[in-house]
């Protein structure tokens, strides 16, 4: 194994264990100590390829953000319906809440930071972006296959991640204000309701 492949493959052990140690402790109560132990590293060894906690925070962010992606692009690859695709990117996104804590609990605490931190901002609004033109993309097939309504697929695709978001985050801090897979599935009729031709 050369040295670059070595040191590539170092970092990614290091930054899983750190999304490991978060997932188990929760973002305020884990140590730089927990993530050495969890890797089976060193704290130097942290140190020595990342400069800070940040630094590694960044690489936590980036990581828990493409597993995301990889699970949206996988599970909607192949698919040509349209209105099975829009509705299956709605529930994925949704379910990132009860599935992907670690996500939450890492990007809440950095949205504290955008203002001071350009890279934290550039990190969590490409993936924004990238959503967006996922969700506008569905739009517009199902514009030209005649089964969306003609509407601006740009702001309604930032409506549906707007609603997406909201809702998630209200049941992120009241578990108890509403059963979140019936609300869901809800939110799928709710949001794909006004976009359908009548008929489809």
């Amino acid at each position: 194994m050369s040295k670059l492949d070595l040191a590539s493959e170092r970092k990614n052990q290091i930054v899983s264990a750190t999304v490991e140690c978060i997932t188990r402790f929760g973002y305020q109560n884990f140590s730089m100590q927990d993530v050495a132990k969890a890797a089976g590293v060193s704290k130097g060894i942290i140190h020595y390829y990342f400069l800070n906690k940040d630094d590694l925070m960044l690489s936590v962010l980036e990581r828990v953000i493409q597993g995301i992606e990889n699970i949206l692009q996988s599970n909607l690859e192949g698919l040509e319906d349209p209105v099975k695709k829009l509705k299956i990117f709605i529930e994925l996104c949704a379910d990132i809440v009860k599935n992907t804590k670690e996500y939450y609990q890492v990007s809440m605490d950095f949205w504290t930071q955008m203002t001071q931190k350009s890279e934290v901002k550039e990190i969590i609004s490409t993936h924004y972006e990238r959503s967006r033109e996922t969700c506008r993309s569905i739009i517009e097939a199902g514009i030209v296959k005649g089964v969306f309504k003609e509407t601006n697929a740009h702001d309604y695709s930032l409506f549906i991640i707007a609603s997406i978001d909201g809702m998630s985050l209200q049941w992120l801090f009241d578990k108890d204000s509403c059963h979140y897979d019936q609300l869901v599935s809800h939110s799928c009729r709710w949001l794909l309701a006004p976009l359908l031709v009548e008929g489809c």
